[in-house]
């Protein structure tokens, strides 16, 4: 099969990973940027370069990010994803659902539409609403509408605090994001998904009396078991955003399990370390019906 694989503003060590897999396996695979995607309408058929290298023949499209860009470029970089599809190439993880696991504000309410349970998540434009939905919860979490590894996100246990960074947030023209503070063991647990297995679990550990679990913050990832009802959760919010595969994050809050997000281009690296696990190999055989 001709597969291509295709990154943001650079190559990360997971698009590498699915790359070489793919190599291994034995199918044709081009790699690049997204922004050097090209794209063709007409009524002689769909085509599409990377540069000056046409593409159109590919079987399956592994996307990792849309990249920075204006609301314009990136505006053409989701339609010209879903042109892919149209063209009856398969994309993983799929156009839209991506973009919507890409939005904070879009998961919380797919999830919660499902019946899964989710942090209370109030967004707004306006300062002085933000501030007092803030106000009412005493310990809240902004977080960016689209982010990740935990870059961004604020803990207040302040409203008048919480104020001035809605003051700051709505001059730069940032929607606000108030979402209570739940108060976890001092761990997440991370449920990778493909098709309809969890494929590796992990619990994620913050670092000293810092909120944030997320590795790339200075969390640690332990390979311990995680429960079969939290698996189960995991593959269930991966199917209701609609994606091939995911990592999701479940915190064992005191009212019980809650989904922090599902991470429709997540990294696994540090999971492979602590498991073992192939992820990329799992992710690539499924994709390209070999397993």
């Amino acid at each position: 099969m001709k597969v291509l694989v295709i990154y943001g503003k650079s190559l990360s060590a997971n698009g590498l990973e699915l790359a070489e897999n793919a190599e291994k396996l034995g199918h044709d695979v081009t790699l690049g940027s997204i922004a050097d995607i090209s794209s063709e309408v007409s009524t002689e058929g769909q085509r599409f370069w990377l540069k000056a290298e046409e593409i159109s023949d590919t079987d399956v499209c592994f996307v990792r990010s849309f990249g920075p860009g204006t609301t314009e470029q990136l505006t053409r970089r989701i339609s010209m994803i879903e042109h892919l599809e149209v063209a009856g190439i398969r994309v993983v993880n799929p156009c839209y659902p991506f973009r919507r696991a890409r939005d904070k504000y879009a998961t919380q309410y797919t999830l919660a539409a499902a019946g899964l349970p989710v942090a209370t998540t109030f967004t707004t434009e306006g300062l002085e609403r933000a501030y007092r939905r803030s106000v009412e919860m005493g310990e809240s979490v902004y977080k960016p509408i689209l982010s990740s590894m935990g870059k961004g996100s604020l803990k207040f246990d302040d409203p008048d605090l919480a104020y001035n960074a809605w003051k700051m947030l709505s001059r730069l023209g940032q929607p606000l994001i108030v979402q209570e503070y739940l108060h976890n063991p001092g761990r997440d647990i991370r449920v990778f998904v493909v098709g309809d297995a969890v494929v590796g679990t992990a619990f994620k550990y913050r670092k000293g009396s810092s909120w944030k679990t997320n590795v790339a913050q200075g969390g640690r990832m332990v390979d311990e078991p995680v429960p079969d009802e939290l698996k189960e959760m995991g593959i269930r919010a991966t199917k209701v955003m609609g994606l091939d595969y995911a990592g999701v994050d479940i915190m064992e809050a005191d009212r019980g399990p809650v989904v922090l997000e599902v991470n429709g281009a997540p990294g696994w690296q540090a999971l492979k370390k602590v498991t073992g696990v192939d992820i990329a190999e799992k992710i690539v055989s499924y994709a390209t019906g070999g397993g």
